[in-house]
């Protein structure tokens, strides 16, 4: 029967204190009634309790044998059915975790689409928390196991490996993968997972943070799609809030609220899609009222705001969306490639 995990907590504390407890029991024993030294005494318990039936350290007197009796009843009752439990928890923890490591192996491979998420740190937590509300799939690369012991990456599927290394990546389904986001604290391991996952599959996305400057421009030659500095958006955010209170505060607002939600996404116009050559109105987004078109995007110009609705769209254009969750799911569905 499985054991809950606190109770598998309660069974190790109580092997130990058991353990601890018997022995005292058979120095002070030993120690009282024999007048043996605590070394004398303490072998002399130690072979009793594990009954390896060496001789005696010295004569036993007529109490010195009932002692030994119930030391031996003692250990052979108490600690053989703890240690049955304790062992019972190592045994099945290891099975868990294997079978629970190869179930969730098989789903991701099984994935398409989807995004690998390098580093579960600070950063990677709350980009793992924007896919999860965002409802895409989603894996979770990290060197620590014990960064996935905590509640939030309880229904996720993580695995445990080096982010630089073309085997773990592999192990994340990369070939099939729509995007990757590296957030390692150091920028040159974000260099190194660039490069490898561009060697695995060379039209990945990768969305990538940088710690300094000089690192923003060794991240993008690597081949980073686009590369994040926090500290940079963390002093213009600072600066806005400052400056334009109302407005930031406003905003912030809208995104947070939980039944207002709102979000940006972007759709490109890709060569099995069934956008190329329509006009914006003939693509249906217009009569989704709630989800509003921010921009156009094509290769080599600049971003057009608010684009004439009789746009015609070109091979390689982006059009950047904002709106509810629910809402822009039902943007994806129109723009489902064609068959």
């Amino acid at each position: 029967m499985k054991l809950h995990k606190t109770e598998e907590i309660r069974i190790i504390f109580l092997t130990i204190v058991l353990v601890a407890g018997i022995l005292s029991y058979g120095v002070l024993g030993y120690m009282l009634l024999e007048r043996w030294g605590f070394l004398d005494a303490l072998y002399q318990t130690v072979i009793t309790i594990s009954t390896v039936g060496f001789t005696e350290v010295h004569e036993l007197s007529s109490h010195g044998r009932v002692h030994t009796m119930f030391l031996i009843l003692f250990a052979l009752s108490l600690l053989g059915y703890f240690f049955s439990k304790f062992v019972t928890i190592m045994v099945e923890g290891r099975i868990n975790r294997l079978l629970r490591g190869r179930k969730m192996e098989k789903t991701i491979s099984k994935l398409k689409d989807h995004f690998i998420i390098c580093g579960y740190g600070k950063m990677g937590i709350q980009v793992a928390y924007e896919f999860q509300n965002s409802k895409v799939p989603f894996v979770v690369l990290d060197k620590n196991p014990d960064a996935f012991l905590s509640e939030s990456a309880k229904d996720m599927l993580c695995i445990t490996g080096d982010a630089t290394s073309e085997e773990d990546l592999e192990r994340c389904g990369i070939r099939k993968a729509r995007g990757l986001v590296s957030v390692l604290t150091e920028d040159q391991d974000n260099v190194y997972v660039i490069l490898t996952a561009l060697g695995i599959n060379s039209q990945i996305r990768i969305v990538t943070r940088a710690t300094d400057y000089e690192s923003e421009k060794k991240l993008k030659r690597a081949g980073a799609t686009h590369v994040v500095s926090p500290f940079k958006i963390g002093g213009s955010r600072i600066a806005s809030v400052m400056l334009r209170p109302s407005i930031t505060h406003f905003l912030d607002g809208l995104a947070r609220a939980e039944e207002i939600r709102l979000t940006l996404v972007e759709i490109e116009v890709t060569e099995d899609s069934n956008l190329i050559g329509k006009t914006i109105l003939d693509t249906g987004i217009t009569d989704i009222s709630e989800s509003i078109i921010i921009g156009l995007r094509r290769p080599n110009e600049p971003m057009k705001i608010r684009p004439a609705i009789d746009t015609r769209l070109k091979l390689g254009d982006q059009l950047v969306l904002m709106g509810q969750l629910d809402v822009l799911n039902q943007v994806d569905m129109i723009l489902k490639p064609l068959a």
